[in-house]
């Protein structure tokens, strides 16, 4: 009884001391992947365009505080300039990890720092632009049928 006791706390104490091995396994590996995802959000484009959007919302903002000291807009800006990337990444990771692993992010990356990729990344938010335009296009025309055809039921 007293072996099996003993047992028993010295499998408990090499799980607590293997426990903060695993954890900083853990905390490495995901550190890597939110890295990698960092820099695959910088290379793909989304950081950037989202970058440029700051000025814009600080724009809004002053003219909603008139008041408020130009020094202080400009430093709010610089601040999230520098910090959105790492707080985009850190909010984005567990949905990427969801569906993605550290390799294929690599092989992403990879594909992002290639010439086709690079092109991909200048091309997309025009692209995304002139499809939103398409798209709403689209939904005006699906909306004119279903009009139509509700009327020609005699729905309105």
């Amino acid at each position: 009884m007293k072996k099996g006791l003993v047992l028993m706390v010295m499998c408990a104490a090499m799980l607590f001391a293997a426990a903060p091995s695993a954890s900083a396994q853990v905390q490495t590996s995901n550190n890597e992947y939110k890295a990698m995802l960092g820099e695959m959000l910088e290379a793909s484009g989304p950081v950037a365009s989202v970058k440029a959007m700051i000025p814009q919302m600080i724009a809004m903002f002053k003219q909603q505080s008139p008041s408020v000291d130009t020094s202080f807009w400009d430093g709010f800006q610089k601040k999230w300039e520098t910090k959105f990337g790492s707080r985009l990444t850190e909010l984005y990771a567990p949905i990427y990890q969801k569906y993605l692993t550290l390799d294929d992010l690599k092989k992403i990356v990879a594909f992002y720092k290639s010439p086709a990729g690079k092109k991909l990344a200048a091309a997309s938010p025009t692209m995304m632009s002139e499809g939103m335009q398409v798209g709403q296009k689209l939904g005006m025309e699906i909306a004119n049928e279903l009009q139509q055809e509700l009327q020609a039921r005699g729905n309105k």
